[in-house]
């Protein structure tokens, strides 16, 4: 079984423990996975630093919200597709100072979202999780974030108190990633709460780009079924099962986005993800992308 080098000591060791001392991660499962939306182009992504970038896909959003980071004015809506990530938006309305903040987690189906949801006079800043991730900072279980739509402080009790405040009086970017960064980092610190088990798991089931099944990661684990399916709900809210498809139609999205029409071959990701046949494959892509595959595409201007 892979050991990975994770904080599981004393909460003083846990940063040092995730570097060398040119501050390069020993083990960085990101390196493994690149999760997309379903307009990569559109969205701005600005990646974490070196000590975060285990467990942070990247921050977004905007200081100006009159550069627009949402769906051209010809598109009524914006689909969503399950990315495997999990976020918190703070919203903030400048003309009355009043902000906003949700946790969004896991999500396993596509749906929309208004084109024009981000109105004049409003900014966003949003922090953007590793599924694999969010344990490392919430404050208990996450049996409870599939779909969830919630209240940031359901998960992050502290977050209004030692980051919001400081986000209302930030008005960049970089201020407002500065003060993330330190706020997640103390949150490291102070949390060791993690398993062995699931962190293989999750290993194994990004290396195998989610062509894996749960048989072969239960014999890896060395964990009954019923256990890993308990750790997974109470670590990345999901079963490995539902993670290992996930991670699947991610790859197959990624690989389908990057690659030019000449050298697409839907055969080829069949074979690849160990679909049955096209249909199969077709049915499983739309069920998370909502959208046929070259619908997506065309959808992502490519």
């Amino acid at each position: 079984m892979i050991r990975l080098d994770y904080p599981v000591a004393s909460p003083a060791q846990t940063i040092t423990r995730l570097s060398d001392r040119k501050g390069t991660p020993m083990y960085n499962l990101a390196q493994h996975y690149h999760p997309i939306t379903a307009t990569p182009a559109m969205s701005n992504e600005i990646p974490p630093s070196k000590l975060l970038a285990p467990y942070i896909r990247c921050f977004w959003g905007s200081d100006d919200m009159s550069m627009s980071w949402t769906p051209a004015p010809s598109a009524d809506s914006e689909i969503i597709i399950p990315d495997t990530c999990m976020d918190i938006i703070w919203d903030l309305d400048e003309d009355t100072g009043r902000s906003s903040t949700l946790f969004h987690g896991i999500n396993d189906a596509p749906f929309a979202v208004p084109a024009d949801r981000v109105t004049a006079g409003c900014s966003r800043f949003a922090i953007r999780f590793y599924f694999w991730g969010v344990h490392y900072f919430a404050d208990d279980h996450l049996r409870d974030v599939l779909n969830a739509h919630v209240d940031v402080e359901a998960y992050f009790g502290t977050f209004r108190r030692e980051l919001g405040e400081l986000l209302t009086h930030t008005s960049t970017m970089p201020s407002r990633i500065a003060a993330a960064e330190a706020y997640l980092l103390r949150r490291l610190e102070n949390r060791c709460r993690t398993n062995d088990n699931v962190m293989n798991a999750v290993n194994t089931i990004l290396q195998s780009r989610g062509v894996v099944t749960v048989e072969e990661l239960q014999r890896g684990s060395g964990l009954s079924q019923r256990q890993l399916e308990r750790l997974f709900r109470e670590y990345i809210g999901i079963t490995p099962k539902k993670t290992a498809d996930l991670v699947r139609f991610q790859n197959t999205w990624q690989e389908l986005y990057h690659l030019t029409r000449e050298k697409l071959n839907m055969q080829d990701l069949v074979y690849a993800y160990r679909f049955s046949d096209q249909s199969h494959f077709n049915n499983s892509f739309k069920k998370y992308a909502g959208r046929t595959p070259l619908e997506a595409l065309a959808a992502a201007g490519r």
